[in-house]
């Protein structure tokens, strides 16, 4: 009798931890939720629906591999699907997604389903292909998000208006947003694609990777473009790595190298003095002499260098060592005539907290997200114009906003003469510090649009690059990021504030399969229009073990007229790309570029695009900004493509 009572207890129990449990998920405390489940299936093992809510649950909290090992045991290959499909292993949620039809699934959703697959992989015309199947309200707004990112803006609003919900309504503002550049038939006249010979330069990127994962490791990457000697030729700096262990360098492998440039002689490589585990090269002339200066950014130590003719010298000042900085950028944020220095801080990683992460079951080790670490201020340091600096961080404002920073780049954005800063954030909303020209920072990237991405998310920002793309007279912005979230470009309307015309401008489906770092604007066909280079690769050199996605890719090459995006030219063969910088290095009218990448020499792209194109090169002034892509700097004389069609 004894045991009966307990057994009913037991089965009630059970029951009110059910319905407690459907309470906590309908009110979204999926944690609190898939606990009480789990009490629940412990007493009833068999009951399905229980399981399936657990599943859920833990989905909704983010614990997806629990997820999908649950919806793999009680057999329920759409729930799988989705788990899958959203853990980026599209291969097997699209097999799951197959197996959910064969087993009598309702056919819309899972159409649905494998449009929204299709559509994160880039291939939009068979998302649209799927949505069409899919024949309901979410099937007809996916239809209509993938004819918008095709710029079939016409049948997207058909599409949208027949959905008649809040997705549908979404891709309908965006339509009405979009540039009438956009539009179909906007481009007339074919464009020159540029032709580049590839040599491997004598410098190789030494970022010490371990079984370990060190974080600090696949940030590496960072170089100079600029004439350090005054010879009239340009040459280049690579930082270098150290051990990720200890931070600091241990031998010629991670020696910091200057790159001469002596014309038909070649490269001549030059060691430079230093530590730590460095990443980012800011030029600068801070001390007004005419010579190009150097700040190199790393992990547990910066340096300042003094350049003499090209010979660079470590100089102490009052810039402190950060644990982890990744790029600079020199600006005169005050208008007093000195370069003053703004130092980017990524996270608070250290080799005494690297942490595990990954698969441990599996034995399967990954770099970890930034968001298990915390964010860092960044740095302003004021030029005192004789040779000194003052942290004014603080009194600046710019130490009041702690991110994960990557980049930055420098430009009167709003045209109220006062420099502002863009900082790329990882996982954080993007920063756009105004300078309110008393010496303080306004931080007002929300309010601008390009804190987060159009989706209003927050995304990988890594790279960044200003240029006017669409020559309107304004300085327009564009970041990398990791594949399926697109390279934003941000359209300058005047006053402080920007447009997402990422896929308007037609770059949103060229992109979304790639994993962008180094990025830079330049004219290679010399045809008066911008195009971008960028150098792509993932972040974790594994990443095919936890995913369908890549880790080596080949760099990118845009072509771009009247603001579009045409075509999408790979430039190198696959790496690990990470820096990118660009300059006419031999003087011969056509615009060159050089990319770092890990574990392997650097690369130049020599262009011998026919005909070359006209252009000029302009002196550039000692004030401005060279911050460019990913922690790297382009002090080259400005080039400029003059095309046939350039305004009188």
């Amino acid at each position: 009798m004894r045991v009966a009572a307990l057994l009913l207890a037991a089965v009630l129990f059970a029951q009110t931890a059910k319905e407690q449990a459907w309470q906590f998920y309908q009110q979204q405390r999926f944690v609190e939720a898939a606990a009480l489940y789990e009490q629940h299936l412990a007493a009833n093992p068999q009951d399905r629906p229980a399981a399936l809510l657990l599943g859920l649950a833990w989905q909704q909290s983010g614990e997806l591999a629990q997820a999908e090992a649950l919806f793999a045991r009680v057999k329920a290959p759409y729930f799988l699907a989705r788990v899958q499909f959203l853990r980026g292993r599209f291969d097997e949620a699209l097999a799951s997604a197959t197996a959910a039809l064969a087993a009598g699934e309702p056919p819309a959703r899972v159409w649905q389903l494998r449009g929204r697959i299709e559509e994160e992989r880039g291939n939009l015309e068979l998302a649209a292909a799927h949505y069409r199947r899919a024949d309901s309200p979410e099937g007809r707004s996916g239809l209509a998000s993938a004819l918008y990112k095709l710029g079939r803006y016409p049948e997207a609003r058909q599409a949208a208006t027949a959905a008649n919900n809040a997705e549908g309504r979404q891709i309908l503002e965006k339509i009405a947003r979009a540039p009438v550049a956009a539009a179909p038939g906007a481009i007339s006249g074919a464009v020159v694609a540029p032709r580049f010979t590839i040599h491997d330069l004598p410098f190789t990127l030494n970022h010490s990777p371990t079984a370990a994962k060190h974080l600090v490791s696949t940030m590496a990457g960072g170089l100079a473009a600029a004439d350090f000697d005054g010879d009239g030729r340009v040459d280049l700096f690579f930082p270098n790595g150290a051990d990720p262990r200890t931070l600091r360098k241990t031998g010629p492998h991670h020696v910091n190298t200057l790159l001469r440039n002596r014309g038909p002689a070649g490269w001549e490589a030059l060691p430079v003095p230093g530590d730590g585990f460095s990443i980012g090269a800011a030029v600068g002339d801070f001390d007004n002499d005419g010579d190009p200066d150097l700040f190199v950014a790393g992990a547990g130590r910066n340096t300042l260098y003094r350049n003499d003719k090209g010979t660079l010298t470590p100089i102490p000042t009052a810039i402190a060592d950060e644990p982890f900085a990744v790029a600079a950028a020199w600006f005169d944020y005050d208008r007093d005539g000195h370069l003053d220095l703004f130092v980017v801080n990524y996270l608070g990683w250290t080799p005494a907290n690297n942490k595990f992460c990954g698969d441990d079951a599996k034995g399967v080790r990954v770099y970890c997200n930034p968001k298990e670490f915390a964010p860092l201020a960044n740095r302003l340091y004021r030029n005192r114009g004789d040779g000194t600096f003052e942290d004014v961080s603080e009194r600046s404002g710019i130490a009041r906003h702690r991110g994960k920073g990557m980049s930055v780049a420098v430009a009167d954005f709003d045209a109220d003469g006062w420099l502002d800063l863009f900082v790329t954030n990882d996982n954080l909303p993007n920063f756009l510090f105004h300078n309110n020209g008393n010496g303080t920072f306004s931080e007002t990237g929300l309010e601008s649009g390009v804190a987060l991405s159009e989706s209003g998310q927050p995304v990988s920002s890594m790279g960044t690059s200003v240029a006017d793309v669409d020559r309107d007279g304004r300085p327009d912005l564009l970041f990398t990021a990791l594949v399926r979230e697109t390279f934003p470009l941000l359209r300058n309307l005047g006053g402080g504030r920007f447009q997402d015309i990422t896929y308007p401008a037609k770059l949103g489906a060229l992109t979304m399969t790639r994993s962008g770092w180094g990025a830079v604007f330049g004219d290679f066909n010399n045809d008066g229009w911008l195009d971008l280079l960028t150098a792509n690769s993932h972040v974790t050199d594994n990443i095919a073990t936890v995913s369908n996605e890549v880790y080596e890719e080949t760099s990118t090459l845009f072509l771009q007229a009247k603001g579009i995006f045409q075509q999408a030219l790979p430039v190198t063969p696959k790496g690990a790309w990470r820096g990118a910088v660009i300059a006419d290095f031999d003087n011969d009218g056509r615009l060159d570029a050089v990319l770092t990448r890990l574990g392997a020499p650097a690369l130049l792209l020599h262009n011998v695009t026919e005909p070359a194109g006209r252009s000029k090169k302009e002196k550039r002034p000692p004030l401005l900004p060279t911050a460019c892509g990913y922690a790297s700097s382009c002090a080259a004389p400005i080039h400029i493509g003059l095309g046939q069609d350039v305004p009188q």
